[in-house]
């Protein structure tokens, strides 16, 4: 975005035209809108208050609330973290009592959601167009500077920084640490510098790029695993990890006593762990609340005589254990009259759409396949949810 089309955005003049545009012009497509939105606006401005319009809808989408007096750019809106998340971290960042900076603030997401939190809160940017944006959607809760994280603004020592490096490049995402802007040990260097600080990285980070010092936290809302934070410093114990489930803020850690890795029989009933505790390495801890043992060493799934409720994992009453064969699945399906209202996998070549596809339309109880590999045996689990 243009610092001119910033400026524009966060006018009186923008807001009194989306004011009204929001509630007389939905329905329209955004080259609809932005034609009705001419008859009163240049050109230019006309479509950057119909983007405008369609950004604050998904923002008011995916943020189940309504976005207030926000201004988005598409990869800003992109690449903020939900308010449910970012309340977590801010809460984590502003118990400490120390300064705040923000060195990758964007349009404010993180930023405002700190502020809300923290007592000193800063954000530094290095686009002007978005530090302006920035400033508008945090008011006056926050100070905005226009720099560069690689080359801070303000010294680190002392404070505690956040550091949320950017993932995308041409609308498409990068997964290499080393791609990241500012790239991955250009960040662990800096919050090295710092009281302590905090590092968003991807759910899918490798192990071995976690600095020794650190602790992750691996963070899911609802059934999506949105990130793992990496804290380092006074925020840190180090080489802890966490798995954590919003919005009930359910936690679990590796410091907790974890059953062997020897394998079990599959028993009455099935564990199959959320995706945060997977990617904490924490199953094994799981299994010792619940008394479960695995199923396999290199599985995630849990299994036990009988159900102990959690919020951990998704359990199921063994219905069935079927060695796997297409042919023998459909007949086994048909013969006790149920239908697969929902596949899940784990070691397991077949993608849950296209072996939907090949059992084909069955009629009958409702039951879940949770399809996976033991040892070298391909095999289905029939499951009823519990």
């Amino acid at each position: 975005m243009d610092l001119d089309r910033a400026r524009f955005l966060i006018s009186l003049a923008a807001a009194r035209v989306l004011a009204d545009a929001e509630t007389s012009l939905v329905g329209l497509s955004l080259h609809q809108r932005a034609a009705a939105l001419r008859k009163e606006l240049p050109p230019a401005d006309a479509a950057a208050l119909s983007e405008q319009i369609d950004l604050r809808a998904h923002a008011a989408r995916r943020w189940e609330a309504p976005p207030g007096d926000w201004r988005f750019t598409r990869d800003g809106l992109e690449m903020a973290t939900h308010p449910i998340v970012a309340a977590r971290r801010a809460a984590r960042l502003a118990a400490h009592g120390l300064p705040v900076v923000d060195l990758t603030c964007g349009i404010g997401g993180d930023l405002a959601v700190l502020a809300s939190e923290a007592h000193t809160v800063l954000g530094v940017e290095r686009d002007p167009a978005l530090a302006l944006l920035a400033r508008h959607n945090t008011g006056a809760r926050a100070g905005v500077l226009v720099g560069d994280a690689v080359q801070p603004p303000v010294a680190p020592a002392g404070k505690l920084l956040f550091i949320d490096p950017a993932r995308r490049a041409r609308g498409r995402r990068r997964f290499d640490p080393a791609a990241f802007t500012p790239n991955w040990d250009t960040c662990v260097a800096l919050l090295r510098e710092a009281a302590g600080g905090c590092i968003k990285g991807p759910p899918g980070i490798a192990p071995e790029a976690l600095p020794p010092e650190a602790e992750v936290e691996f963070v899911q809302l609802g059934r999506s695993l949105r990130e793992a934070a990496i804290y380092t410093g006074c925020m840190a114990r180090p080489g802890l990890r966490r798995a954590v489930l919003l919005p009930a803020s359910d936690e679990l850690t590796s410091d907790e006593p974890e059953i062997d890795a020897a394998a079990s029989p599959i028993g009455a009933v099935i564990y199959d762990p959320a995706s945060a505790l997977t990617r904490a390495g924490l199953v094994r801890q799981l299994g010792h609340r619940l008394g479960a043992a695995l199923v396999d060493p290199h599985l995630g799934y849990l299994t036990a005589s009988s159900h102990v409720c959690t919020p951990f994992a998704d359990a199921f009453e063994v219905l069935d254990v079927i060695p796997f064969s297409l042919a023998r699945l459909k007949s086994h399906l048909r013969e006790t009259a149920r239908v697969p209202h929902e596949i899940r996998r784990r070691a397991f070549p077949i993608e849950p759409d296209d072996l939907r596809r090949q059992v084909g339309r069955l009629e009958g109880e409702p039951v879940t396949l949770l399809c996976t590999t033991i040892e070298t045996r391909r095999v289905v689990i029939v499951g009823r949810h519990l």
